[in-house]
């Protein structure tokens, strides 16, 4: 696998992908906890049952299914979600316990969304 150049601006560390080890914790340092950004037992609860009533991914909290953040249901496939996304995320303002702000997506879908729209997880928009 080829070597490159961490991920954080003016690191030198050659790595395979990402930051290197050092750069990789002050990220997740910065970030915090899923408990500190206020995903507790509250959020566990919530999303369950939240995924119990809406199981499909790309399904919204008023039972519509939007292909909007939804690559399974732009390929015409019914998958089954596996967590909710704030379609507004939190950092930028989206309220975390607001159903009108959330849909249910698979991880596969929940990770290209976060990494193309939100801006990573945990990064900034790019």
């Amino acid at each position: 696998m080829a070597l490159r150049t961490c991920a954080q601006r003016g690191c030198p560390a050659l790595v395979t992908s990402g930051r290197c080890p050092a750069h990789a914790r002050q990220v997740d340092r910065q970030r915090g906890t899923a408990r500190e950004r206020g995903y507790g037992t509250a959020w566990d609860a919530y999303s369950v049952q939240f995924r119990r009533q809406h199981p499909i991914c790309g399904e919204r909290h008023d039972g519509t299914l939007d292909a909007t953040h939804s690559r399974c249901l732009q390929s015409g496939r019914l998958t089954l979600a596996q967590c909710v996304d704030h379609i507004e995320p939190v950092s930028r303002g989206g309220v975390l316990m607001d159903p009108t702000n959330h849909q249910s997506l698979c991880v596969a879908c929940h990770g290209y969304k976060t990494t193309t729209e939100d801006g990573g997880f945990g990064h900034g928009r790019r």
